[in-house]
């Protein structure tokens, strides 16, 4: 990926996060290494990285286990240039904004996209023999979520009814055409593109990138109607499951199945699973039923035992079926 890039990351936040035990940061991040190919989003030599951008400006969260504890900083783009910039290890001269008031900011966001504050206990004490060496095997996998909700919903509209492989190239092709690109160290990211960045946009500009029509068309009204603020998705978070739920199905284009794989990673509802998944009923099958696709009712059926950490339990049989 290489591209002009008029600028650099700036720090402006850092902090500590400490998150609820049982807890493994690199398991947690080994999602990030499924595939060899990424844009925004990585997990390189033991460091996580998130690229997004905010107002305009890309943002990067940098994330690594530091002893016992977990580091993040974030940066911002300054489009001029500032002296003193390292390498990704090393960026910490580049703190012309650093504000120590605004540390909460690197380690909320962290927190958030590590899941670090919840608790796998409940889900390790039930009683299932199918599911216990699972549990022992990935003690401390926590699922994450995308640093904004918008991005959980246009990749959750970009998986719909097609495999995950061909959905990851849909998803890169995606940034790198139109996420702006930065500079860490000798690492270029692309940030993945706010809403902004798409309103401008027509539906066959999408569709040159592989997408189908109606996803095209589906993922531009929902960036127009954040940009306008006709739609706030972030204040989902602060509503209750179902109601987070019957707002997003009302979106056109967003279906129940959509619906709840924002409510698991843009939202982190550790009990909302979309059950109709071919993914998880290929998962709960081959661990369940012999590897004999289950129905959606039959995976609705097994899950429930683990409660409000169905979802979770969802995650560990899909992170398990391709490890």
């Amino acid at each position: 990926m290489k591209s002009k890039i008029d600028g650099q990351m700036v720090l402006f936040s850092q902090g500590t996060i400490k998150p609820l035990q049982p807890f493994d940061f690199g398991l947690s991040c080994g999602i990030y290494t499924r595939f060899e190919e990424w844009t925004h989003s990585a997990f390189l030599g033991g460091v996580l990285y998130k690229c997004f951008e905010v107002k305009g400006a890309p943002h990067l969260l940098e994330v690594f286990q530091q002893d016992s504890q977990i580091e993040a900083r974030l940066f911002r783009f300054e489009p001029k240039p500032s002296i003193g910039l390292g390498s990704a290890s090393g960026s910490r001269n580049a703190s012309e904004n650093y504000d120590p008031s605004s540390d909460h900011v690197a380690s909320d966001l962290a927190s958030w996209v590590l899941s670090s504050d919840l608790d796998l206990r409940p889900l390790y004490q039930v009683e299932d023999p199918i599911f216990a060496p699972l549990a022992e095997r990935f003690q401390g996998l926590k699922p994450p979520k995308t640093p904004t909700v918008f991005e959980a919903l246009v990749i959750a509209i970009i998986e719909q009814q097609i495999g995950l492989r061909v959905a990851h190239v849909l998803q890169n092709r995606l940034v790198m055409r139109l996420g702006q690109p930065v500079k860490f160290g000798e690492i270029e990211f692309r940030a993945f593109p706010s809403p902004e960045r798409l309103t401008d946009l027509e539906p066959q500009d999408l569709r040159d990138l592989g997408l189908s029509m109606s996803k095209s068309r589906f993922i531009l009204r929902i960036a127009e109607a954040v940009a306008s603020g006709s739609l706030d998705l972030e204040s989902l978070k602060k509503m209750t499951t179902e109601e987070a739920r019957e707002v997003l199905v009302s979106v056109k284009g967003v279906g129940r199945w959509t619906a709840d794989y924002v409510l698991v990673r843009g939202l982190g509802r550790p009990e909302a699973v979309p059950h109709d998944d071919l993914g998880i009923r290929d998962a709960v099958g081959l661990f369940y039923k012999g590897g004999e696709r289950a129905t959606a009712r039959e995976a609705e059926n097994i899950l429930s035992r683990f409660g409000e950490l169905a979802g979770v339990a969802a995650y560990y049989l899909l992170f398990a079926r391709f490890r």
